[in-house]
């Protein structure tokens, strides 16, 4: 903090002045910095679970499927064994009893099939990236993109023609895992059939210009921006 004393010209005493002024204010050490964030010691430290894991047996549980003695005394039977129910119990598939056969399950679960996402830990590229074109740097300076802004390209099913999806997906997952392409992740949307790669805006149109040759799209890709839409088309 900054004080500022104002004195008079003819003033001589002014630091006897500044001391007096200055005992008024508290004086108090500052806490020492303590980070919300573990430190290096506290990372290497092994996690160990607060409870034990639970135990299980390799043993088969006994079905407990007897009634009460109230009821034995009703019935008038005793409880049926294991053995019994199970030769009394009709043989039939999984699946048979609610409708659901080994086809609807597998299309079940190809319907709910998740998009998986792939990304390179490596932050250098092995390929050297190109500067801008005039129309890419017009569209930066329009829209006043920050180079480290992310943004993606959305590859459609149109394409990727005479490939399919799948196949353009294995290529373009190999391409990042090699760090071929610089700050890139992708996305595949199995439910809109579309492929989203994303990039800073530093790269995207080295990006943009290696997914058009490398993996022979067909057409024009899109680049889209999180608020913005439609920016670019290469």
């Amino acid at each position: 903090m900054d004080v500022c004393l104002h004195t008079k010209k003819d003033q001589d005493n002014v630091v006897f002045i500044a001391e007096r002024a200055l005992q008024d204010f508290p004086c108090r050490a500052l806490p020492a910095f303590t980070p919300w964030f573990p430190s290096t010691a506290d990372r290497s430290l092994p996690i160990k679970p607060k409870n034990a894991p639970p135990v299980i047996s390799s043993k088969r549980p006994r079905s407990s499927r007897c009634l009460p003695s109230s009821e034995l005394e009703v019935c008038g039977s005793p409880c049926p064994s294991d053995e019994e129910v199970h030769k009394r119990k009709p043989s039939t598939s999984p699946g048979a009893a609610d409708g659901t056969g080994p086809a609807q399950v597998e299309s079940v679960s190809e319907k709910f099939k998740r998009s998986w996402s792939v990304f390179s830990h490596k932050t250098k590229t092995n390929e050297s990236t190109q500067s801008f074109s005039r129309p890419f740097h017009r569209t930066i300076e329009t829209y006043s993109l920050h180079f480290h802004q992310r943004a993606k390209w959305i590859i459609g099913e149109l394409n990727c023609a005479p490939q399919s999806l799948e196949e353009v997906w294995t290529k373009l997952s190999h391409a990042i895992k090699h760090s071929r392409l610089p700050t890139c992740n992708a996305n595949f949307q199995r439910n809109l059939a579309q492929i989203w790669v994303y990039c800073d805006i530093l790269y995207c149109e080295f990006v943009g210009n290696f997914l058009r040759q490398k993996l022979q799209l067909s057409g024009e890709i899109t680049l889209a921006v999180h608020k913005l839409g439609s920016i670019f088309q290469l």
